[in-house]
């Protein structure tokens, strides 16, 4: 019985895998660094280093061409002159993607993240901070052997998302490191 399971298991797999390949259908995870900054009413902001990570589809048109929606947690925030803000966010980044050539995509898109936590100097100001940020995502990726890639985004946020009265704007901004691996599917 164990057999005829670990059989069906392994054809079904196989079958999956064959249908995402054909479909040009592509999963994957990526990981990396944040260096991200706030654009702060009247107050200059240091970068601060965070940390990203998550899960990406690609849904190839073309060889050139894919659409790449991304789930991804995100560290970000900034230091100001006498404290230190850490938001975290659910970021949802849906991406057009253009390869030029073989080994290289070029991506753009809209970025829609979800605050999951917002601290400054270790106190809870969620409350204080939009639940929600809107941004454009601009980048490249290296595609390398094994479904390894490597990228550089920027993305900026459009959002003020400071409901705070004593800072009137609070943007967020930031420059994204990854490396990436296309587990199944298109590349």
């Amino acid at each position: 019985m164990k057999k005829i399971i670990l059989t069906i298991a392994v054809i079904s797999a196989f079958a999956i895998y064959s249908h995402v390949n054909a479909q040009g259908i592509g999963v994957g995870v990526k990981a990396g660094a944040n260096f991200a900054n706030q654009s702060v009413t009247d107050i200059s902001t240091d970068t601060k280093t965070g940390f990203h990570g998550g899960v990406y589809v690609v849904l190839a048109f073309s060889e050139k061409w894919a659409l790449q929606p991304e789930l991804l947690y995100s560290g970000q925030g900034s230091d100001w002159p006498d404290s230190k803000a850490d938001f975290n966010y659910m970021s949802i980044p849906v991406l057009l993607r253009y390869k030029p050539i073989s080994v290289l995509s070029i991506e753009a898109g809209p970025q829609f993240s979800s605050l999951l936590s917002a601290k400054i100097d270790g106190e809870d100001v969620k409350e204080s901070i939009k639940n929600s940020d809107f941004g454009l995502a601009v980048g490249a990726t290296a595609h390398l052997p094994l479904g390894l890639n490597a990228g550089l985004r920027y993305v900026w946020g459009f959002t003020n998302v400071s409901e705070m009265t004593l800072v009137s704007e609070v943007k967020n901004s930031m420059v994204q490191l990854s490396v990436g691996w296309t587990l199944i599917g298109a590349k």
